[in-house]
């Protein structure tokens, strides 16, 4: 069984190999999404959205999910 995928980057670490990082290094706003799809979800078009405005909660790990 392969081990558990451990991230930091801008401050945050995080679990999962499915999370999504909008990375600050990258003009980005240094949440971690829940899956790729949500990440593309709050950059349309390449500029960050709030992601409470998207219908989002973000976990007790500050993980945002829908």
């Amino acid at each position: 069984m392969p081990g558990l995928v451990k991230v930091t980057c801008c401050a945050r670490t995080w679990a999962g190999p499915d999370r999504a990082h909008c990375c600050h290094r990258y003009h980005g706003c240094g949440h971690v999404f829940d899956n790729p799809t949500l990440f593309d979800t709050h950059r349309p078009h390449g500029d960050c959205l709030d992601p409470q405005q998207l219908g989002l909660t973000q976990t007790k790990n500050g993980i945002w999910t829908r």
